[in-house]
């Protein structure tokens, strides 16, 4: 999915451009998942330096490059808000004013300064993540004539979770520690997962399990009683909010030592 959206992006933007969209996206998603919420909040600089240089090129045709430094991020932001009215309002103000709101939580609460006001947390690293994806969504949806709707479907799958305690092996999940109940790799699994589901074949794949029936009848009916799937008739699995944060609760305990 990631390399579907970055194809199509790179039929609009130069290829540099969508990388290090891309890059800093995932990198923002990543820290985000697993809870370390001043990576997070800090790469959203340089998801920030990465939209910017889209908008210059929308703007002006050409871009600061790759390597060279925006000097002043705030008055470049200001000065693509003045571009002509015949620029889309979502290049010439929505967007800028957003990207205003991203590079000022980096900068004044607690972010890349000991000076800041206020610890890194959860709730500004939230904003950041809600802003880049819904930035994202925008430049697919007006590059693409879709609604923002279908395009924030795209941005919902777009980056696989990245865990240290699953390896994916050519599409094949494993679990990096063999300790863990087999619920709790289930629920992990799951976790991982960029996709809506997983069928029951494709799990047992994944777990190396060979009784489909008991994992079945038993394990993933007990996960589905307790509301952390939804199992379906036909052998679909999809997890629950309560499932994701009982993954989320108890990551860092499943490391192994």
């Amino acid at each position: 999915m990631l390399n579907q959206f970055s194809t199509e992006l790179k039929n609009v933007f130069p290829s540099e451009l969508v990388d290090a969209l891309m890059d800093s996206y995932v990198e923002i998603k990543t820290n985000f998942i697993t809870q370390k919420w001043e990576p997070s909040e800090l790469n959203g600089g340089k998801f920030v330096e990465a939209v910017i240089r889209i908008l210059q090129h929308q703007v002006d045709g050409t871009y600061t490059p790759i390597g060279t430094s925006i000097r002043n991020t705030f008055a470049e932001l200001e000065r693509i808000q003045r571009a002509p009215s015949t620029i889309l309002d979502s290049y010439r103000l929505h967007i800028p004013r957003c990207l205003g709101a991203i590079y000022n939580i980096r900068n004044r609460r607690g972010v890349g300064h000991l000076s800041g006001d206020v610890n890194p947390n959860k709730s500004d690293s939230l904003l950041i993540i809600t802003i880049s994806e819904w930035t994202l969504a925008e430049l697919y949806r007006i590059n693409y004539n879709i609604t923002l709707a279908e395009a924030q479907d795209l941005v919902d799958i777009l980056v696989s979770r990245k865990l240290e305690l699953v390896f994916d092996l050519n599409g094949i999940k494993r679990i990096l520690n063999p300790k863990l109940k087999i619920k709790d790799q289930i629920l992990l699994i799951m976790y991982s997962e960029n996709s809506a589901f997983l069928t029951l074949e494709n799990l047992c794949l994944h777990l190396k399990y060979k009784n489909k029936t008991y994992l079945k009848s038993k394990i993933l009916n007990d996960l589905d009683k307790n509301q952390f799937i939804e199992l379906t008739d036909d052998d679909k699995i999809y997890l629950l909010p309560p499932g994701q944060k009982y993954v989320e609760d108890n990551y860092e305990n499943w490391k192994p030592n």
